[in-house]
């Protein structure tokens, strides 16, 4: 029996068991349901066509489904399982999880909240949301598209960080180098 741990709380964090082929149909059943229940008609094919390529569950770590209720889903091995951390606002019966405590989805999202304060072609810098002075200045290695003021989420992955674009993982570097964190200040009018 599939049991919500927390029904008061929407978040909810299960596992997926079974070989990768198993694994990869319950998260396409996933979206199935994410349609069905939310009226989701955005083009699935570039992420459906991923799913289907994925060769190891390390690969489900740069899958994010932005659109779920409430919370993004993020994907995360353990072993030979995946965990998944997403809302509790769907009927997710159809496909066959194991509950686990929600307080893992940080472990599993690793996320915070961001606010972009400048933006060039190669570079970017960002005040933590909720902190006084959390700055990160960071090198943009592939493309975003955010505006000015707003908020977006910086993931970790092991020592990687990621910003969601478009239901993936863009990859950042953040800067240590402090005379291009200075320049950037300037520029960002720090």
């Amino acid at each position: 029996m599939n049991e919500i741990l927390n029904p008061s709380c929407s978040e909810q964090v299960f596992r997926l068991t079974g070989d990768l082929e198993d694994i990869k149909g319950e998260v396409l059943t996933m979206l199935d349901i994410i349609e069905k229940d939310d009226g989701y008609k955005q083009d699935r094919k570039k992420l459906i066509k991923k799913i289907k390529n994925i060769t190891n569950l390390k690969e489900f770590e740069a899958v994010v489904f932005e659109f779920t209720c409430n919370y993004p889903t993020y994907f995360k091995r353990e072993g030979d399982d995946l965990l998944v951390a997403t809302s509790n606002n769907y009927e997710w019966d159809s496909i066959d999880y194991e509950p686990e405590d929600e307080d893992e989805r940080h472990k599993i999202a690793n996320e915070k909240y961001y606010e972009l304060i400048f933006q060039d072609e190669k570079y970017a810098v960002a005040k933590e949301e909720y902190a006084k002075k959390q700055l990160i200045f960071f090198e943009i290695e592939g493309e975003i598209n955010y505006d000015y003021g707003k908020s977006f989420k910086l993931i970790k992955k092991g020592r990687v960080l990621h910003i969601v674009e478009n239901n993936e993982l863009v990859k950042i570097k953040e800067i240590k180098d402090e005379n291009l964190k200075n320049k950037l200040g300037i520029l960002a009018n720090l």
